[in-house]
């Protein structure tokens, strides 16, 4: 029996995303658990910095920054487009598309409490 009819939970089919997005996941399926938990993490709260941001491309490490500083540069040609595009805050998932879908959006929030301070000010 499969991960996924082992928990439901990791089923993407019940996320709502679209089917291409979807079949994506269903070629990775080793991913889907790590993905199911993070959907169900809170946003990350207002103000929050992270101190190591890194960005992934197909699950391969292409930048990393700690405190600010970028400490892994990979080369990367102009035409590649990845997949699968997974930014980490200090370890944790914060957003996960497949091309431009949103799977995970842990900073949604972020950015809202910013816009509204901007305009309350």
């Amino acid at each position: 029996m499969n991960a996924i009819a082992n928990n439901p939970s990791s089923n993407p089919e019940t996320w709502g995303l679209s089917p291409q997005t979807v079949n994506v996941l269903a070629q990775s399926p080793e991913i889907l658990p790590d993905l199911a938990h993070s959907r169900t993490l809170p946003p990350l709260p207002p103000g929050y910095v992270p101190q190591v941001v890194e960005v992934l491309f197909d699950d391969v490490p292409f930048i990393r920054s700690e405190g600010g500083n970028v400490t892994f540069l990979r080369d990367c040609r102009t035409s590649y487009q990845p997949t699968l595009i997974e930014y980490r805050f200090d370890d944790e998932t914060a957003v996960f598309q497949v091309g431009g879908e949103y799977v995970v959006n842990r900073i949604e929030g972020i950015a809202q409490v910013t816009a509204l301070t901007s305009l309350l000010n």
